[in-house]
């Protein structure tokens, strides 16, 4: 009688990398783990200038999308002299609506491809745009930005972690886990001595880059008129979210991904 014959599959070749392996969720937090120790625990072995300099690009970029976002025409500029600011223009009505037209479209076109999850996402920011950009909460928002643009990026890293990234190696995962939490412990340690040290408040005062007035100081004395102990208070709460954050996205890419 005839045999039938297993299928036959070519041997990869030897320069052709195989699929990655998964790594199992303890390995994920073993590296997690380790990168935010280094950064909370070794975190002042790291250079002053690396610490800034890491966080000067998503604050400054956070100032710059929230402007751009709310009608205010943005630009950062960061210099290797150690000052760091955002230009932001007046308001530009059409540019608000452009960004409140745009968000509009792409929720239309991601609902189509079934990403209901973005799709929501756009609608809720095509309503939250001009129902922001007119209203003085605007100014509060941007200045605001820079410290959330940093915490949003530290969310970023920690999910990239938690994914791997693009190369899905132990150094990528911890080196992110790193850079996620050395901006959170930069961001925490910054709200808390504003809240209990009365030297680290008139230090804060007199630090601002090119002579310009920190964030907080203008959040506190120019916009909301309160004091600068409460403003530190909310953004030390809002210094927890990054993690927690950062582990849902990555959750939620792994399981898109079959990676669980």
């Amino acid at each position: 009688m005839p045999t039938v014959s297993s299928p036959r599959v070519a041997p990869r070749p030897p320069d052709e990398p195989g699929p990655p392996d998964r790594p199992l969720p303890t390995a994920r937090w073993r590296w997690l783990v380790l990168g935010a120790a280094i950064a909370w625990l070794g975190g002042t072995l790291v250079p002053a200038r690396f610490v800034w300099f890491l966080c000067a690009l998503p604050h400054e970029m956070g100032h710059a999308t929230f402007g751009c976002l709310l009608g205010h025409p943005s630009a950062p500029a960061i210099g290797l002299t150690g000052d760091a600011w955002t230009g932001i223009a007046d308001r530009r009505d059409w540019l608000v609506w452009a960004m409140a037209l745009g968000a509009a479209a792409a929720a239309a076109i991601t609902w189509r491809r079934g990403r209901r999850g973005f799709a929501t996402s756009g609608g809720l920011l095509a309503v939250l745009v001009p129902a922001l950009a007119f209203a003085p909460a605007a100014d509060v928002v941007i200045a605001a930005g820079g410290h959330l643009g940093e915490l949003l990026f530290a969310g970023y890293c920690f999910a990239l972690a938690w994914t791997g990234g693009r190369t899905g190696t132990a150094q990528e995962r911890t080196a992110c886990a790193f850079a996620a939490a050395l901006i959170q412990a930069q961001n925490a340690k910054l709200c808390f001595g504003l809240m209990t040290s009365p030297l680290a408040r008139a230090e804060y005062a007199t630090n601002g880059s090119l002579g310009l007035k920190n964030d907080y100081l203008v959040l506190a004395e120019d916009l909301l008129h309160c004091r600068l102990e409460s403003v530190a208070f909310v953004m030390l709460g809002l210094c927890l979210l990054p993690l927690p954050l950062g582990l849902w996205l990555g959750a939620r890419r792994a399981a898109a991904d079959g990676d669980c």
